[in-house]
């Protein structure tokens, strides 16, 4: 047995590194869900005395959730209901009901000290503690019953531990369009049906009425990729008990977010964890979801992630997993056999806009092998506000935003390339409520710049040079992380999406984090270069007040291979216990390094040991100013030297400092070079007249380029020029204009003059042009 185990573990591992393609995620017949959920009812069934022993010795009094009853049985009897429902098989009934029996003597093992410090327990230890599983009791017996297979005193037995659970679910009030609000909700709507005359049925469904309403057709108030599965999933559940899953899936809420969903979907074949999550977490609950959604909105590619997801991490001989396969039964219910799986071939886009998503995903493709980035700057928020401002004041949290969502904003919450994972997220929390600093909440856990309104020391000698003296001994610079850490408690921001653009060179996007209390912007501007594949980051700090600032451009990896002057070679080899595929590496390079200061420190991150490769400075500010930081990302094989794209990578200052950068690079025979303005309202002048904006004002030169362009890209080759310039009026290229839009007359000047020309920016302009150099 021993051998056998050992084959299906190999057999799981190797499935870690399968690379899939459009052939091999042909529709998983729904069967073989079903015939899995059976199996696995199958060996619980056989295993139940091994199984509520190594249950009984799990109870622990000191747990701070108190009691909890065996789940994996509930899932069993489940199964084994709702197949005595389809086939007539005795059998089955009989299993499903001795289990659903036992459950009023679970109880009883609970150490009767134990119950006397719970005033919760006042009325008793309820059989079904969980509201995360009670569903999963009212069900059956919900079958059973209707099928007419139960017996008076049987009836009332359960009756009896449904009603008992379901007011001891009432005592805990958490409400909103959230997870935990609605899985009370379905479980509420359970014991309605099941229970239709039980005196407190009134009261339940009209709290029932309550924790749906904020629910549905309303956006979920949560940013984290583990709940969001459960509330699609409770939903589902819900809809399916009241008979409304059409009502439910015609809401244009839910076919957005079946749609953001699955455009999230990174090469692992996942939703990547962003916010309270962990990596391929919760990935059966969206298979169910995906499933559904195909089959009502006949819709192919949803199809294609359920089939990704299901070829891609289910392990068919793990029959052991009852709650897989309670989902899984689900997923036969709500699924189609009829449609047929199609990969989507959407590439960078918003997902899905910047109001509820705001997230922006750059890839080439939909393969394991595919470019892969997860831009996140989702803050907060404005919806919901009874509902956060509850959870605030009920719920002992204060390290994560009131929507399981981390200080994230801007962040790069995953880079993928080749089936390697380049940059990842921060993780969940390794204690509760969080762990120390935060832990992994709190912004310097992310990928992204950290800023504080004080000054770092910056050590003597290789730090600040005023203060140093021959023969003084070095003093080290201030440690980064103890700079920036504190308890971890989340400070609310605002963030805007200010542009995104994608075309066949590149993709650029926009993003601008707004710290009302701190008193600064930060605008995060992304441009991957699809040939030869880096990404050029440009990070924009503007002080809104005269104070001293620190920031800190944070990236986080598993291990630095080397480094040299200003760039690190990293790898991820593991994400907690799981082991990675390293062979694709990520350079990271800071060209603009003047007064800029480096330091890598050790950190616990995503449960693991890791580093932090921190760029940083500090100054006094006044207001309105402004500096950048630039980061230049490369994959690569990790049979190549990566360092040799210093002597190809060159950083441009512009002439007005503080208010561009720009960055050449050397591809082959072609010279790229891309810059972005710092402050995009620095050519506003004037207000008695339109356009508030001069070329005079706006012009900024990068090298041999000048523009007013919020941002410009240039391939020089072979004799010209292909250029692309975003909201802009005109750009030269050593004097010569390259395109300058022609004036026109601009009308109703408030100051009553008259009426005079104007030159209108355009939204963006492409052209190629042939040059003499």
């Amino acid at each position: 047995m021993k051998l056998i185990r050992y084959l299906q573990l190999a057999l799981l591992l190797l499935s870690f590194n399968r690379v899939y393609t459009q052939e091999d995620i042909a529709s998983v017949p729904l069967k073989r869900f079903l015939e899995f959920a059976r199996s696995s009812a199958d060996w619980t069934w056989e295993h139940y005395d091994s199984l509520e022993e190594v249950w009984r010795k799990s109870i622990d009094p000191e747990n701070i959730f108190g009691y909890r009853s065996p789940g994996r049985f509930l899932e069993m009897a489940t199964i084994y209901a709702t197949l005595y429902q389809l086939e007539g098989k005795k059998e089955y009934a009989d299993r499903a009901l001795e289990t659903l029996l036992r459950y009023s003597v679970f109880k009883s093992e609970y150490p009767a000290d134990a119950v006397k410090k719970r005033i919760d327990y006042a009325d008793g230890v309820p059989a079904l503690p969980d509201f995360f599983t009670t569903m999963r009791y009212i069900r059956p017996f919900y079958i059973l019953k209707e099928k007419g297979f139960l017996k008076e005193k049987q009836q009332r037995q359960m009756e009896e531990i449904i009603a008992h659970s379901i007011n001891y679910t009432l005592l805990s009030q958490e409400w909103g369009a959230m997870n935990r609000a609605m899985l009370r909700a379905e479980t509420l709507t359970w014991a309605v049906k099941a229970l239709p005359d039980h005196t407190d049925v009134k009261q339940w469904k009209m709290y029932e009425e309550a924790l749906a309403g904020d629910n549905l057709g309303n956006w979920e108030i949560e940013d984290a990729m583990i709940y969001h599965g459960v509330w699609l999933y409770s939903l589902l559940g819900y809809a399916d008990v009241k008979g409304e899953m059409e009502e439910l899936l015609r809401t244009p809420e839910m076919y957005y977010y079946a749609r953001y969903f699955l455009y999230l979907m990174c090469p692992d074949g996942m939703i990547p964890d962003f916010g309270d999550a962990d990596w391929q977490s919760n990935w059966s609950r969206f298979l169910v979801f995906f499933e559904a959604a195909a089959s009502f909105y006949s819709d192919a590619e949803m199809k294609w992630a359920a089939n990704v997801i299901a070829d891609r991490f289910i392990d068919w001989n793990a029959i052991h997993n009852t709650g897989l396969a309670y989902l899984l039964l689900d997923a036969w219910r709500f699924g189609s056999d009829a449609i047929k799986p199609e990969q989507p071939d959407k590439l960078s886009m918003e997902v899905m806009e910047d109001m509820i998503g705001k997230k922006i995903v750059f890839r080439d493709g939909w393969s394991p092998q595919s470019a892969y980035m997860l831009l996140n700057y989702r803050d907060e928020g404005d919806g919901g506000l009874l509902y956060r401002d509850y959870l605030r004041d009920a719920i002992p949290v204060e390290e994560e935003k009131m929507t399981h969502g981390h200080a994230d904003e801007n962040s790069i919450v995953l880079l993928m390339q080749n089936g390697s994972v380049l940059l990842h997220d921060g993780g969940y929390r390794d204690y509760m409520p969080s762990g120390p600093y935060g832990a992994y909440r709190q912004d310097y856990f992310h990928n992204r710049l950290c800023v504080r309104q004080e000054k770092i020391w910056f050590g003597q000698d290789k730090g600040e040079y005023r203060y140093s003296a021959d023969g003084h001994p070095e003093i080290p610079a201030q440690s980064v992380l103890d700079f920036l850490r504190n308890a971890g408690s989340y400070r609310k921001v605002r963030t805007q999406k200010l542009d995104f653009l994608t075309f066949p060179e590149f993709d650029y996007s926009r993003t601008r984090l707004i710290d009302d209390n701190l008193d600064y912007e930060w605008d995060r501007v992304i441009v991957w270069i699809k040939d030869p594949g880096l990404y050029v980051v440009f990070d924009v700090f503007k002080s809104r007040t005269e104070a001293f600032f620190t920031a800190a451009n944070l990236w986080h990896t598993r291990e630095i291979v080397e480094s040299g002057d200003h760039w690190y070679n990293t790898r991820y080899d593991s994400l907690r216990n799981e082991s990675l595929n390293p062979e694709t590496r990520l350079w990271i390079y800071f060209p603009k390094n003047h007064y800029r200061f480096e330091q890598v420190e050790k950190e616990k991150r995503y449960y693991q040991d890791e580093y932090m490769i921190a760029e940083y400075t500090g100054q006094f500010f006044e207001q309105g100013q402004h500096i950048g930081f630039v980061t230049i990302l490369i994959p690569h094989h990790e049979s190549v030297n990566s360092s040799k794209w210093m002597e190809k990578i060159n950083y441009l200052d512009s002439d007005k400092t503080g208010l561009g950068m720009a960055v050449e690079i050397l591809n082959g025979e072609t010279t790229i070079t891309l810059g972005v303005k710092c402050d995009l309202r620095m050519d506003v002048v004037r207000d008695y007249r339109r356009p508030k904006y001069t070329w005079e004002s706006g012009k900024v030169t990068y090298g041999p380029f000048e523009t007013n362009a919020d941002m410009f890209y240039t391939e020089k080759k072979s004799g010209q020029i292909d250029y692309t310039i975003v909201n802009a009026t005109r750009i030269d290229f050593k004097g010569k204009t390259l395109f300058s839009q022609k004036s026109n007359y601009f009308y109703l000047s408030f100051d009553g003059s008259e009426d005079k020309e104007g030159v209108g920016k355009v939204r963006y302009w492409r052209n190629v042009v042939k040059i003499n150099d």
